[in-house]
């Protein structure tokens, strides 16, 4: 199989690499080094990107074309001598929300002129640019030269003593032909006795300031008053009122201190998984402990993520702060891969030269660490195509640290562990690098204890005979106890449960980044975004219907059309009809004006000539200017404005969008819908098919991988089946958790799939290779064999994000919760599910000896030589006859080793691990065996020797 191509020509690759790296361990230490200090010198590039839009809105959304439509139609207003509610985007502003300290009825005296005091001290905010003062007058957003004022305010004229002389109705106050919506400004209202409109008090008020921003001069003016803003409103002494703030750039500073937040822990994280690997690699000897090893491991994890972040820096991908989170999640996998790497070397033979067991260890654990990392890199390559520049950007960062931890681990860590290797070798002891005894020379109980290692093993010994603990509790407890039948029902019953209860959850999932949850725990902009929802949900934006082509409006049947239109949107359920007069439509004034000057059925230029010069010189109907674009006697395009309503949660901002949009598409003439918070509410929409794409590519790719894994279709299928029950899984349980479907949980989805394909692949090759004889004896085998670093691994990078979870940001304890479901999900499929379903659907080859083989010895050891070609775990190159020693006893024709191991980091049992070169070979006949290694020679055997799997199953040492 190709898959047997690709295995065999990696392995062999490995096998020589981890010999010449042994040999020649410093280049390959020192060149890292040099390499990550000048990419890190790329961060002084580096820039930030904190713009809410941009990152967190889909690039694709309909809403952006659609706003580039209307600016286009409507573009000489822009926002200079126009109304807030024309504005096609949410620009430079500053808003507050008043309340009563004591809860009780804003609209009081006492109270409304504190109000008013607040509002003079912002009106004469000023900032300084280029040597002149500019205060809120000079920079507001003007119709008719004046500033767009707050309706409340005016409607008391500026003064708290006509609050008693003033009847206010609510949401529409009207007064001196003069019309004014009060729903966005007071909330929490309560009507008089027997009146459906009259305001009896209510408990908060918001007031907003709007400010220019399309000229950058302005823009740049604004930011500064913003800031200025902010602290006024702070500072402001207040004994009635509490006053919760916010401007338009709030929540990019929110983000901005959040990701800086989350940086300062990266010290506790690189602490605690420097100390949980150490502890991971310290035994009860003090010779093959490697603690030093492990804290190199985490350090060549911290050189890929300062590599990753210069290189972004040189090419000019901005840093945002959700890659803030991108080291602890690289920490996690590098930590990952050294476990790998100190498991295969912990396998080898410690009778092996060093050289020969990094050949074998490498030959085994690069081969295990280039899967895991093809399989991480593709997920994150996959999550680059998306439309979120958010998640892009972060697995731009991420996918390059990933291959650049995955080079780091086979050349700095894989030097490392070459020196380390002869300290162990040397008998040194692993923490002060002294030689010291092996336990069995010294009678020393102290010495025993805190200074002796290493060991005299005896010929007949394989492998690092110091099983971890870990190792043992699979092998023989955990695996064994799994594997009985009354134990698969209860796991096939447990499992069950649990996609049950992951598909109901999945059922039930919110899609969609609120905006409220990218303010801090307990920041003014949290405080501000919560009373907004409390109070200021049941008046929703004000939704323009756009006709964008040039149509007859003066022709009935155009304006009958228009009108049907505009009906059919304020029946929708999310708008408020018709008959509650919140609607704004020039066509239906102007309509009503025809007919009360006795104007019916004008001609086309009558119709237009009276709109334009006639009716929107009228003060009451100036502002409908704004709605219609003339071109001669033609009406290029036109607008009208419905009021949406009781929009408290994203499903029903999606929904009011989805269905007006589908009413605008349905009508006779090319219609649009558009409110500037749709570009925000496109990410409802979006992030579903986003999500469903990526993770369809991801799968279909991982497949791949697996065919090319594991040459067994039905593990290929399981493996992919697996992927989809972890996906799945963390779908369903992170709605439990409050975890929406957004941008941040579908980057921790795309990098499931990649967690998932180690999880699964690597405990399906292990059960296939195994090759015991029987499904337990299988399954007991893969979990000895992969258990461990399933285990160390799932630590590892939950360790890495731990700190997340402690954060005050919503999108950092996301990552955490998204992550912890993966690496727990996943392990426990790997643990648990799997193997019982392994052992349900996948059989395993009885060992069949071949009784025809003959027996030969070598140096005192017998071993059975096939005369037929059988399936055996290594290969193993014969030698020549005219180059073999002649033993002085034996009727050896061949002398055996071994030249590489299985995938599967299990090799304790194999040939390749546990079959040294026979001690009494001289040096010529070793150099030449070792060459033959090296190069690959294959010569025809005289006898072909079987595995040591086979020999111990004969009962030979």
């Amino acid at each position: 199989m190709a898959f047997d191509c690709i295995e065999k020509g990696l392995r062999s690759f490995f096998f020589n690499y981890g010999g010449f790296i042994a040999k020649h361990p410093f280049p390959f230490l020192l060149l890292p080094l040099v390499l990550s200090g000048a990419l890190g010198a790329g961060l002084v590039f580096l820039i930030e990107e904190q713009s809410v839009e941009n990152l967190y809105t889909p690039e694709n959304g309909q809403a952006k074309t659609d706003r580039a439509t209307v600016e286009e139609l409507f573009a000489e207003h822009g926002d200079n001598n126009t109304l807030v509610t024309r504005l096609t985007r949410l620009g430079r502003s500053g808003k507050i929300i008043i309340e009563r300290i004591d809860g009780g009825n804003i609209l009081n005296k006492a109270v409304l002129e504190e109000i008013l005091n607040l509002h003079e001290t912002i009106m004469n905010i000023s900032v300084m640019q280029n040597g002149q003062a500019y205060n809120f007058s000079d920079l507001c957003v003007k119709w008719n030269d004046g500033c767009n004022e707050n309706a409340i305010l005016s409607t008391y004229d500026y003064n708290a003593s006509m609050l008693d002389s003033i009847t206010l109705t609510y949401p529409i106050y009207s007064s001196n032909n003069e019309v004014s919506f009060l729903g966005g400004e007071l909330g929490g209202v309560v009507f008089k006795s027997g009146s459906s409109d009259e305001v009896f008090s209510a408990e908060v008020m918001q007031l907003s300031y709007i400010l220019r921003h399309q000229d950058s001069m302005d823009d740049q003016r604004s930011a500064l008053w913003e800031d200025e803003f902010l602290q006024v409103v702070e500072a402001f002494n207040a004994t009635e009122i509490r006053v919760t703030r916010q401007v338009s750039s709030t929540l990019e500073t929110e983000l901005d201190k959040a990701s800086s937040n989350v940086i300062k822990d990266f010290s506790i994280t690189f602490t605690l998984l420097i100390t949980f690997s150490i502890c991971s690699c310290v035994m009860l000897d003090w010779v093959r402990s490697k603690p030093w090893l492990a804290g190199c491991g985490v350090i060549s994890a911290g050189l890929a993520v300062l590599s990753s972040f210069g290189l972004m820096g040189y090419i000019g991908v901005p840093y945002i702060n959700v890659v803030g989170s991108a080291p602890f999640l690289i920490l996690g996998i590098g930590v990952d891969d050294m476990f790998i790497m100190v498991a295969a070397w912990r396998q080898t033979d410690v009778r092996l030269t060093v050289e020969q067991r990094m050949r074998h260890a490498f030959s085994e654990a690069a081969m295990s660490i280039t899967i895991t990392s093809i399989t991480d890199a593709l997920a994150f390559g996959i999550g680059a195509i998306t439309y979120f520049r958010s998640v892009r950007i972060f697995c731009m960062y991420t996918g390059v640290a990933v291959i650049f931890d995955y080079a780091y681990q086979i050349t700095f860590f894989g030097a490392c562990m070459a020196l380390f290797g002869r300290r162990e070798a040397a008998n040194r002891h692993c923490m002060s690098c002294i030689k010291v005894k092996p336990k069995e020379e010294t009678n020393s109980t102290a010495y025993k204890i805190f200074c002796a290692g290493g060991s005299k093993p005896s010929a007949d010994q394989g492998g690092d005979f110091n099983d971890h603990a870990l190792m043992t509790f699979f092998k023989k407890y955990y695996g064994p106890f799994i594997t009985r039948w009354w134990m698969v029902i209860l796991i096939i019953v447990l499992y069950l449960g649990y996609l049950g209860a992951a598909i109901y959850g999945c059922t039930q999932v919110q899609e969609g980044l609120s905006l409220r949850n990218l303010a801090r725990d307990n920041s003014y902009a949290a405080n501000f975004l919560d009373t907004e929802s409390v109070y200021f949900k049941k008046y929703g934006p004000q939704v323009a219907l756009v006709f964008t082509e040039r149509r007859d409006v003066w022709n009935p049947i155009v304006q009958d059309i228009m009108e049907q239109t505009l009906a059919k949107v304020e029946n929708n359920k999310y708008t408020f009809s018709e008959d509650q007069n919140l609607s704004a439509s020039w066509l239906r004034d102007y309509l009503d004006f025809l007919n009360s000057i006795n104007l019916r059925e004008p001609t086309q230029a009558q119709f237009v000539d009276t709109l334009r010069d006639v009716f929107l010189t009228q003060p009451a109907f100036e502002h409908y200017s704004l709605d219609i674009v003339f071109n001669g006697t033609n009406i290029e395009a036109s607008r009208f404005f419905v009021a949406t309503k009781d929009l408290d949660t994203t499903d029903k901002e999606r929904f009011m969008m989805t269905e007006l949009r589908q009413i605008a598409e349905d009508s006779e003439l090319p219609a649009i819908v558009y409110h500037p918070a749709f570009i925000f509410y496109d990410q409802y929409t979006a992030i579903l098919p986003n999500t469903l794409q990526n993770m369809g590519i991801a799968v279909g790719a991982m497949l791949i991988i697996a065919l090319l894994m594991i040459p067994n279709p039905i593990c290929s299928i399981l493996v992919t089946l697996a992927v989809a029950s972890i996906v799945t899984g963390v779908i369903g349980y992170m709605t439990f958790w409050q975890v929406n479907l957004d941008s941040i949980a579908m980057t921790n989805l795309i990098l499931c799939i990649g967690f998932s394909v180690d999880f699964s692949a690597h405990i399906c090759y292990a059960y296939i290779v195994a090759n015991r004889g029987s499904r337990q004896a299988n399954i007991i085998h893969a979990l000895y064999s992969i258990g461990m670093p399933i285990v160390q691994g799932s630590l590892s990078t939950i360790l890495g994000v731990l700190v997340l979870a402690f954060t005050d940001s919503y999108i950092f304890r996301t990552f955490f919760k998204t992550m912890f479901l993966v690496i727990s999900i996943g392990a426990l499929h790997g643990l648990l599910f799997i193997p019982v379903f392994l052992k349900l659907t996948i059989p395993v080859k009885s060992r069949v000896e071949d009784s025809t083989s003959e027996m030969i010895i070598v140096d005192g050891v017998r071993m059975r030589s096939p005369k037929k070609h059988g399936e055996i775990n290594t290969a193993m190159f014969p030698v020549p006859v005219d180059r073999q020693p002649k033993p002085a006893y034996g009727s050896s024709q061949v002398a055996l080793r071994p030249v590489s191991v299985p995938y599967s980091i299990s090799s304790r049992n194999s040939m390749a691990a546990n079959t040294p070169l026979p001690p009494s070979l001289p040096s010529p006949e070793q150099d030449y065996l070792r060459d033959l290694g090296s190069v690959g020679s294959f010569h025809i055997p005289r006898a072909r020797p079987m595995s040591a799997q086979s020999m111990r199953q004969d009962g030979f040492s």
